[in-house]
């Protein structure tokens, strides 16, 4: 019986504990939330409480709008409090609602099931504060939520959420105001952007910016959200940007600005009307510029039918306006100097004869030589010419013609190779007079350096008194001999460059008396120059005696001593040719002795005498022969009185 008793008192104290369990834990039959239609017109997410099994524990006491917590049986003692929560979308995130929540902090993980990112956020719960608002998600987007409480509590919660955000409504995107209006900017407290939640930002800010071509049009913005959201607006001038327009520097007179990428633009009927300011503060009309200045233009859009300023917005240009100067230069050199004339063109400034500040600069410098400290300048002028002077005969040089504006050099200096005439050569100095014999010189001068000649040619011309004779020599040193005796003479010497010869060099020069040799050599000449005149007339002499004899016969008048009887001009020695002269005499006074009688360089010698004595003639002589009726000449002249004579003359 002890054994039955015992037996009975283990059964109903097994009856007692399995009646407080149950008692401690009623079943409960799991619940599914339905979707419901929020007053947004949104779909509310459907939670649904599952196990991380995926299967409902008939142990657990399910609720539904939170996680069950598993009560362990193999252990003792009291079970650890449950963590109860529900979660419902709000606003742009999710609502939480906690039931008898332990006091702590809980870490609550949203991930995006998309790409399965995930953030956390850690809440503070206690008694008086049950729900948390989950705010600035992504619209339309599902999300796990899994909520965890901290370490120290005793809290399981083991179970997650599957919840999904409302959709974003046209109303939730504002547009911001713009004071600079560069930018169209947008405010929503929908998370637009990549991350999966920012609980540091309250709101989410994006911004558009117009391009240069939507200026003047309806602008379309489209938003990638669920719903797909368009924003429309239109683009004003105010959101011009000045930087944008595009402007084509002027370089030519008179100056114009263009606006390049005017035809981009949208708007029509705009222009911008320029002023510019020059180094002086002055303002200045485009058509006023001048070249070789520096101005700051400044433009304003206005309407090209009214006349008016469009917008408040100006666009800036610096214009510097630089001529294309080109010149023709032209040079006429002289001795010293060298003259230049230009023709200035350009095809950037046609109108360069306008009244501009423009000058013109000329200088020189020596080939080869550096033109900064060697140059050789001339007085700037505004008209197109200048002369170089101080310059070196027969010289080249490199010049160059420099345009100024206002006193400064401006463009390409045009160069010029030119050089000089020639000049006169330097005066000649003496260096040495020798006097090699008593009437005998020898003259050395110093010899000129090369660019002291100042032409092409380098002679030295001498000369000496009582001769016509000029000396050339391209050395200064001449020679002077066979002067006469105790004789003074003058020497002249000048350098000649081939063009100009210079200023003469004037030398004195006395020969001595001869010396008793000298006059020795000259008796010695002079004998024998006696001599030798001597044999010469004797060999004449001889010549003419022995030479062959020469007749002619012809007519010719002899009335006085000074007519001479025709020659052979070309007979040689041995020719012989006898000739018959009839020569004019007077009857009364016939001739009556030897006769000379001379024709040019021939000479004959002959005698006359009467019919009636002959007499002998030798071969030496002319024989003269006086007839009363000359029986030979009748036929050549009518004159009785023509005498008819022969002559024996002489051959060459």
């Amino acid at each position: 019986m002890a054994g039955l008793d015992g037996l009975r008192v283990l059964l109903l104290l097994a009856g007692l504990v399995a009646m407080a369990n149950f008692q401690a834990n009623p079943a409960v039959e799991p619940k599914t939330l339905t979707s419901q239609v929020n007053p947004t017109g949104q779909v509310n997410p459907t939670v649904k409480p599952t196990t991380p099994t995926g299967q409902v524990n008939p142990t657990v006491l399910a609720t539904t709008t939170g996680q069950l917590t598993p009560t362990d049986q193999s252990t003792t003692g009291p079970p650890a409090p449950m963590c109860k929560y529900s979660g419902e979308a709000d606003k742009t995130g999710f609502l939480f609602t906690f039931e008898n929540v332990t006091e702590g902090n809980y870490s609550i993980e949203l991930t995006k099931r998309s790409t399965n990112e995930s953030n956390k956020v850690t809440v503070a719960l206690s008694g008086t504060n049950q729900t948390h608002l989950l705010q600035y998600l992504k619209p339309s987007t599902d999300y796990t939520v899994h909520i965890s409480p901290s370490k120290h509590l005793t809290v399981t919660c083991g179970r997650n959420l599957e919840l999904k955000t409302n959709g974003i409504n046209q109303d939730e995107i504002v547009e911001l105001p713009t004071d600079s209006y560069q930018d169209i900017c947008y405010e929503t407290e929908w998370n637009i952007w990549n991350t999966v939640f920012n609980v540091s930002s309250k709101k989410y800010k994006f911004c558009i910016k117009p391009k240069y071509t939507d200026l003047c049009t309806n602008l379309t913005t489209s938003l990638n959200s669920y719903p797909p959201l368009n924003f429309t607006k239109w683009i004003s001038l105010e959101y011009l940007n000045p930087d944008n327009i595009k402007l084509e520097v002027p370089n030519k007179l008179p100056a114009e600005i263009n606006w390049k990428n005017q035809k981009d633009l949208k708007c029509e009927g705009l222009g911008i009307n320029f002023t510019c300011e020059g180094p002086d503060k002055k303002k200045y009309k485009l058509d006023k510029l001048e070249p070789y200045t520096k101005y700051t233009c400044t433009g304003v859009l206005y309407n090209l039918h009214n006349k008016t300023i469009a917008i408040e917005k100006r666009v800036t240009k610096e214009v510097n306006i630089t001529c294309d100067l080109e010149l023709k230069v032209r040079d006429t050199p002289s001795k010293e100097s060298v003259k230049f004339k230009w023709n200035a063109s350009s095809k950037h400034c046609p109108n360069l004869s306008q009244p501009y500040d423009l000058s013109y600069s000329c200088n020189c410098v020596r080939k080869g030589q550096a033109r900064n400290s060697k140059a050789i300048d001339a007085r700037p002028s505004k008209a197109r010419s200048c002369e170089v002077t101080g310059l070196l005969p027969f010289t080249e040089y490199n010049c160059e013609i420099q345009p100024n504006f206002n006193g400064t050099p401006i463009g390409t200096a045009t160069n010029k190779q030119s050089k000089t005439s020639a000049g006169v050569p330097q005066d000649v100095t003496i260096k040495l007079t020798t006097q090699v014999e008593n009437n005998a010189f020898k003259v050395e001068c110093t010899d000129l350096k090369k660019e002291d000649w100042k032409g092409p040619k380098i002679f030295y011309h001498a000369t000496i008194t009582g001769s016509e004779e000029k000396k050339t020599n391209e050395k200064c040193f001449f020679q002077f001999g066979d002067l006469s005796y105790s004789t003074g003479y003058t020497v002249s010497i000048v350098a000649f460059n081939g063009v100009n010869s210079g200023k003469a060099l004037i030398v004195q020069l006395q020969t001595s008396y001869p010396t008793a040799g000298v006059l020795l050599r000259v008796l010695v000449l002079l004998g024998f120059s006696v001599l030798t005149l001597v044999v010469v007339l004797h060999l004449i002499d001889w010549w003419r005696t022995r030479g062959n004899k020469t007749a002619t016969e012809e007519c010719i008048g002899l009335n006085s001593a000074s007519d001479a009887p025709p020659a052979r001009e070309h007979l040689g020695p041995g020719a012989s040719d006898e000739q018959l002269h009839t020569v004019d005499i007077d009857m009364d006074q016939p001739p009556r002795g030897p006769t000379v009688v001379q024709r040019g360089a021939q000479r004959a010698v002959g005698s006359a005498q009467d019919q009636a004595d002959p007499g002998e003639i030798s071969d030496d002589e002319a024989t003269y022969e006086n007839l009363e009726d000359p029986p030979r000449c009748v036929e050549d002249t009518a004159d009785a009185g023509v005498h008819c004579v022969t002559v024996h003359q002489l051959s060459k």
